[in-house]
């Protein structure tokens, strides 16, 4: 269990690490790059989804409560929610200090909301996306 725990630290890790460095090389201006982010964006909120979930089931032995199927997705859906504003609140401390790209186009309110909104939504979507995908496959085991 512990070196699941490792492979997906550096599984985030490493989807950290490539949104920062494409960040930081890119410009940010253009539509390929708005693809790009957004699409990290929804890999991570997949990957926030796996990482709630194993944390949820990992500390099942402590809270010993038995939690409905649906009411799990909803949790890890939830969770990955929590992630990505956690993630926000870094990227908005980062580019108050340290805007570049397109940041330097619009005021930098009209600019956090809109990207930090989209982000989200992304973020959502890619955790609910998900939790579709496993109340289809439960749905079909029945």
């Amino acid at each position: 269990m512990i070196i699941k725990f490792l492979l997906l630290l550096f599984l985030g890790g490493l989807i950290v690490l490539v949104s920062f460095l494409f960040g930081w090389y890119s410009d940010l201006t253009s539509l390929l790059s708005w693809w790009v982010a957004n699409s990290l964006h929804f890999l991570g909120g997949i990957y926030a989804f796996f990482f709630v979930k194993f944390v949820f089931n990992a500390t099942h032995k402590y809270h010993k409560t038995e939690t409905a199927f649906l009411m799990k997705i909803i949790i890890f859906t939830g969770g990955a929610l929590v992630l990505g504003v956690l993630w926000e609140w870094y990227e908005f401390i980062f580019i108050y200090n340290y805007g570049n790209g397109v940041f330097r186009l619009l005021p930098k309110s009209i600019t956090i909301y809109h990207d930090t909104m989209t982000d989200l939504m992304f973020d959502l979507l890619g955790a609910a996306s998900v939790g579709v995908y496993l109340i289809v496959k439960n749905g079909k085991n029945k």
